[in-house]
């Protein structure tokens, strides 16, 4: 498997780029490129004789891309071997030699003098090798051992035995080697600090002896501020008032230039500050700048199929950091593993916040310790050294001094927003006091102290991984003084054929096609994080951006070659979290466009098999969904629900009909509402099993009606319209809805799962005419005064829904106008109810917009509001259903009155709404039952299914 940046490598110039954005100097030559390589056993100490051929650096030579291909053992030492010529003028007075990471230990040698050595595998390191320099071509040697996890050295995701969440171990040289001409002092380190609060910039320059730099910050080429710095004494450069602050959403980076006698070196900051602290509800939020921002982030293994640890150029980089952005995350996770400093540039300028995760080691873990977990409420305390793998007490301070130095390397990053020392009881011990380190060294920003579980009550957040359940934030983590987080979650699978690195398939749940996958990630996202992050949850991580070997449960395959999902779906889900996010830390509740597919030909809503027909997902004008197939197959009985509702609107009257048929049970009722003085009639009933309803499969495929003792519908398809007849206890009902030349209507298909869906048609202003009788004595509807409304629903229903739901028709300016808006129920989906019907024109509105509304005063004004739409509506009825048969439960309130504003049609224009009658609901579920769905009951409500996996 091979990334289309494999395929364009040129061996000869492999990541030409300048390996270090922070810390620039105009002297450098790249290594990268073919050098010879021998492997040897781990015992030869003396340089081979002969080479086994070329490898390409810096690719470790398990990678496709190194031309090698082969495992190097932990009884086995590799060597590397290139010449250099150095460049006329490249020679100062020193020269460096840099290698961005070697894994795990090596020695090195030029021109035959031993110039160093290093421990450790993910950390860059430098040699000042111009006292070994001889003649004018320069041997470089390398030797390298690498134990994997054979030891209790640091190892990350590699094992010599691969499989699952476990990858090909890899070894050597694999990040870039280069090197570079200093003058006698030069800057060796810059620590750049933003004080947000004060609008200052701490500047301390790192060198080898005494002496006075001076530093420039300037922004857009011109020069903020200046200063004179003392080496090694951490100094404040103020940038005034109006600093412009970093943020994924502005990542803006000040330019800064350092001289120090003859050296010149250029760096960048951000300004930006990281914290905790409470929102409006004083739950504990994680800030960005002082206020409550949502982490969405992703896990990111930064595992390459040509590359493993190395990306085959640095577009590729870039290419993984602007999808998780255009996605609509806003964080990173970086697993396991420490990038080249590219890396971290292009997320400081691309802006992309970063959870650095540090590298676990230790002996093999135990499945109790580090799996069991997953299931089971394990906590352990990690003073247990032996329980953990770290009984070695070398292995523990290795992993605190790369702690110390991944903090040093990384602390100036504008992007850095967390670090992660343990993650999964991986080599975990002592986590409360590595926490203290960390914040010792850097207390800018909030630690995770350990990611998943065997939490010690230490660190900044409370944090999670759920797999095998549905997450909902508890009681403990939402009253936990610490932030919380759900730091992994998800994990979906699928393979996605061509484009896999092996036959096997590692995934928490799996899905074979990719509308099923994506139905699934949005659902999860909506049901399960969505209400979280209202009750408190501040970051959350899905595993993962893309596949890696066995785990094909990425968003993008492997190669990158294919993304997985639709990515203004999934940013649509990302921004309505933040949005909930915002709105629950107290800000103001926003409306969110969503994309919509007209559907323009006949399709079924279900498959053979009773699963949606992804073909079916969209809107439309006219009734074209056929829906027969609802229960069929394999998915069977037990949420389908069927219903038509119709209200009437007169002068003098509103009255209402429903007919329900939900597998187990049957809701019908007539309910009436004299306007002139106020009395409502309601006659409800329900029959068992459903035998009391007619319910055709598609609408209009033949009558509907209701045979019961206390309530009698009658629905008939006529010449020009529609017949409504009823008759219950004290009113009988006798009305046309007429149905106009090129009148249309909307149909929606709201898809929450491949097993759950519905479809719905909201046929708004239709002219009525007809009878209604009270006690005998008739009431006229007038023609041009009264109008017909139609709910029609056919699908299969989740556990729990809420809903809100709003209709209107009337004149205005001698136009008919129709106002269908709706929302809760279809959030998250792709799909929304919301339209504008004008003298029989549909435009559809594609937004979910924000009611508001008081439930302690249902009768004040309700505000319904979007880019496109401005609506208020004022009740003059409220209509309350309560329905408890202890095994179900629902409750509504339906307000009738009118709706006046402005709604915006398809050509852009405003038109306007002034005193059209209709109503707006509310249908919450206070008890977790499963109420009708919008449009359903509206008196009686439905009974409740029992309960049962989706």
């Amino acid at each position: 498997m091979i990334t289309v940046w494999g395929e364009a490598l040129d061996p000869d110039d492999a990541l030409p780029e300048y390996p270090r954005p922070q810390l620039v100097r105009d002297s450098y030559v790249n290594l990268n490129g073919r050098w010879d390589h021998a492997f040897t056993p781990s015992e030869v100490t003396e340089r081979p004789r002969t080479w086994d051929g070329e490898i390409v650096v810096p690719f470790s030579p398990e990678a496709p891309l190194s031309g090698v291909n082969r495992t190097l053992q932990p009884d086995e030492a590799l060597w590397y071997r290139r010449t250099v010529a150095l460049p006329d003028g490249f020679v100062r007075d020193r020269v460096l030699l840099h290698f961005g990471a070697v894994d795990q230990d090596c020695e090195v040698w030029v021109d035959g003098t031993r110039v160093g050595a290093h421990r450790g595998g993910y950390l860059p390191f430098t040699l000042d090798i111009t006292d070994a320099l001889v003649g004018d071509s320069h041997e470089l040697v390398v030797r390298v051992r690498d134990v994997t996890d054979t030891s209790w050295r640091s190892r990350g995701k590699q094992k010599l035995e691969r499989g699952g969440i476990w990858y090909t171990p890899q070894s050597g040289i694999w990040q870039t080697v280069w090197l570079e001409s200093v003058p006698r002092e030069w800057v060796e380190q810059l620590v750049l600090t933003p004080h947000l609060a004060s609008g200052e910039v701490e500047v301390c320059v790192v060198a080898g002896g005494d002496g006075t730099a001076e530093v420039a910050v300037s922004a857009d080429g011109r020069e903020i501020v200046s200063g004179s710095v003392t080496v090694g004494v951490p100094t404040r450069l103020r940038l005034g008032d109006d600093v412009r602050r970093w943020s994924p959403d502005d990542p803006f980076l000040y330019d800064v230039q350092v001289r120090l006698g003859d050296d010149r070196v250029s760096s960048y900051v951000g300004m930006r500050s990281f914290g905790l602290g409470p929102d409006a509800s004083g739950r504990t939020r994680l800030l960005l700048n002082g206020e409550p921002y949502l982490h969405a982030g992703l896990l990111d293994q930064g595992y390459w199929p040509d590359g493993l640890y190395t990306p085959p150029s640095d577009e590729a980089f870039v290419h993984d950091i602007r999808t998780a952005k255009e996605l609509g995350f806003t964080m990173l996770r970086k697993h396991i593993k420490i990038e080249p400093l590219r890396w971290y540039h292009h997320c400081d300028r691309l802006g992309m916040l970063v959870w650095q995760d540090m590298v676990n080691g230790g002996r093999s873990y135990k499945t109790a310790v580090v799996t069991a977990p997953v299931v089971l409420p394990v906590k352990l305390d990690d003073s247990r050294y032996a329980l953990f793998g770290r009984q070695d007490a070398e292995g523990r301070t290795e992993f605190q001094g790369e702690l110390d130095d991944t903090v040093a390397l990384l602390r100036s990053v504008p992007s850095v927003a967390a670090w992660v020392p343990f993650n999964e009881g991986w080599g975990q011990f002592d986590a409360v006091a590595v926490t203290a380190r960390i914040k010792e060294l850097d207390p800018t920003r909030p630690v995770d102290h350990v990611s998943g579980w065997h939490d010690q009550g230490g660190g900044d957040m409370a944090s999670r991984h759920v797999y095998f359940r549905p997450y909902r934030l508890s009681r403990a983590d939402a009253e936990d003084g610490r932030a919380s987080v759900l730091s992994e979650y998800g994990g979906y699978s699928h393979r996605v054929s061509g484009h896999v690195w092996n036959d096997q398939e590692f995934g928490y749940r799996k899905y074979a096609d990719r509308g099923s996958f994506e139905r699934a990630f949005l659902r999860l996202q909506h049901a399960q994080v969505g209400p979280a992050v209202e009750q408190g949850l501040t970051a959350f991580v899905y595993t993962q951006l893309a596949d890696v070997e066995d785990e094909t449960n990425g968003l993008m395959t492997y190669d990158r070659r294919v993304l997985k999902v639709d990515t203004e779906a999934v940013r649509a889900s990302n921004q309505r979290l933040r949005q909930r996010h915002d709105h629950a830390a107290g800000g103001s509740a926003l409306p969110l466009a969503v994309r919509e597919r007209e559907i323009t030909e006949p399709v079924s809503l279900t498959l053979p098999d009773g699963h949606l027909n992804p073909d079916a997902v969209g809107w439309t004008r006219t009734p074209l969904i056929t829906t027969d197939g609802i229960g069929r197959g394999r998915v069977g009985k037990g949420r389908n629900k069927r219903w038509e509702y119709w209200a009437v609107t007169t002068p003098t009257h509103v009255v209402a009909l429903v007919l329900s048929d939900i597998d187990y049970a049957a809701v019908h009722g007539i309910w009436l509402l004299d306007r002139t003085s106020g009395e409502t009639i309601s006659c409800d009933a329900i029959g068992v099993g459903g035998r009391s309803a007619t319910l055709p499969g598609t609408l209009g495929a033949g009558p509907a009606g209701s045979r019961t003792k206390k309530v009698r519908i009658d629905i008939d398809e006529v010449d020009g319209g529609t017949r409504l007849r009823a008759r219950g206890e004290r009113v009988e009902i006798d009305v046309i809805a007429h149905r106009p030349e090129g009148h249309e209507c909307l149909g929606v298909v709201v898809p929450w799962s491949d097993t759950l869906f519905q479809y719905t048609v909201k046929d708004v202003a239709r002219p009525a005419t007809g009878t209604i009788r009270v006690d005998g004595v008739a009431a006229d509807v007038p023609a041009g005064e009264s109008w017909a409304t139609l709910d029609h629903g056919r699908g299969r229903w989740p556990y729990s829904v809420r809903w809100n739901w709003g209709a209107g028709s009337g004149r205005t300016d001698g136009k008919v106008v129709g106002i269908q808006v709706g929302g809760k129920w279809t959030d998250g989906t792709g799909s929304v109810e919301n339209s504008l019907v004008v003298d029989g024109h549909l435009s559809k509105i594609s937004e979910e917009l924000v009611w508001t509304y008081d439930s302690d005063d249902w009768m004040a004004p309700w505000r319904i509001a979007g880019d496109t739409v401005d609506l208020t509506f004022m009740p003059f009825h409220l209509k309350k259903s309560v329905t408890d048969f202890k095994v179900f439960s629902a409750k509504t309130h339906q307000c009738f009155g009118h709706w006046s504003g402005k709604v915006q049609d398809d050509t852009g224009s405003w038109v306007r709404v002034e005193d059209v009658v209709g109503w707006a609901e509310d249908g919450p579920n206070p008890r977790g039952g499963s109420p009708p769905p919008p449009g359903a009951s509206r008196g009686a409500p439905a009974p409740r299914a029992p309960r049962r996996p989706n």
